[in-house]
């Protein structure tokens, strides 16, 4: 494909293991110096490990051009790490809203009148399915009128399936694995969840503002530059059912605070317009190929 089409830089998207490495090759393939960029989603010692040495290597062997960092806490952890902040630039992740403000909401299997929350998360070490369970049954004990529905990959698993089970929720939790009508699944809840361990942005989050529906989120770093709490979303302890439970609950009774937060969450969202980011991109490609 690079010999074919000759192209004027190659970027590697997603985490950095065999893509980026085959990416470097691209110099060799079309006989030519190729700017090569990572586009890095991934958080330095997390579940995708430390890989920031490597990226220190193949700068070092002159094999790697940048990396696209998606938010300020993760180019910090770069630099941090090592890595200049030159060969790091930052350009957020970005959404088309059209594709969520039009959505019609899909059947997830509900009852009509039953208040829908909503985890859009692939079952990994870094999200937090374990406090959502727990907060689930704190929940429970105050009413009946809500399901939870969990989204992502390895949430229809049976291992899934018997963590619910034990907590008592088979019939409170809906699994629905992983699916493409992600904006019709947010147009059919009431509120959205992210319960988590580490992130450096959050797509999800960024969906559920494109959405219009208000989030509750673990209150870790990568938040700050997302969302204040209390102005466009509510941000819980990590690891705190108790605190998660209660901010659900307030977002489900609560409709003029959570008429606010999607307010406030729509204005925010324009920095994370999928035309910002085409606009970072084209600027910055046009960059490293003088």
């Amino acid at each position: 494909i690079i010999r074919r089409h000759r192209p004027d830089a190659v970027i590697c998207i997603g985490e950095p293991r065999d893509a980026l490495f085959y990416s470097t090759l691209a110099p060799v393939l079309a006989f030519r110096c190729i700017p090569r960029i990572c586009w890095c989603n991934s958080r330095p010692a997390g579940q995708s490990g430390n890989f920031v040495p490597r990226f220190q290597r193949y700068r070092r062997m002159g094999l790697l051009t940048a990396v696209i960092c998606v938010s300020r806490v993760q180019r910090r952890m770069m630099l941090e790490g090592g890595l200049t902040r030159r060969h790091l630039p930052l350009i957020r992740d970005g959404l088309d809203a059209a594709r969520f403000t039009g959505a019609r909401p899909v059947d997830l299997g509900v009852a009509p009148g039953v208040k829908i929350i909503v985890q859009i998360a692939n079952v990994v070490p870094d999200k937090d399915h374990a406090t959502l369970l727990a907060a689930g049954r704190l929940l429970m004990r105050r009413r009946d009128d809500f399901r939870i529905v969990l989204v992502g990959r390895g949430t229809d698993s049976p291992e899934m399936a018997a963590r619910i089970t034990e907590a008592g929720l088979s019939e409170t939790v809906i699994c629905a694995g992983q699916r493409d009508d992600i904006p019709g699944v947010l147009a059919a809840a009431d509120v959205f969840v992210l319960s988590t361990h580490g992130e450096v942005s959050s797509v999800a989050t960024i969906e559920a503002f494109a959405a219009g529906v208000p989030a509750v989120v673990s209150d870790i770093p990568a938040f700050d530059e997302m969302l204040t709490d209390g102005q466009e979303g509510l941000r819980v302890a990590p690891d705190d059912p108790a605190a998660l439970a209660g901010a659900i609950d307030t977002l489900l009774d609560d409709r003029s605070l959570a008429a606010k937060l999607v307010d406030n969450a729509t204005t925010h969202f324009k920095q994370y317009e999928l035309s910002t980011m085409v606009r970072r991109f084209d600027r910055l490609l046009r960059a490293i190929s003088r």
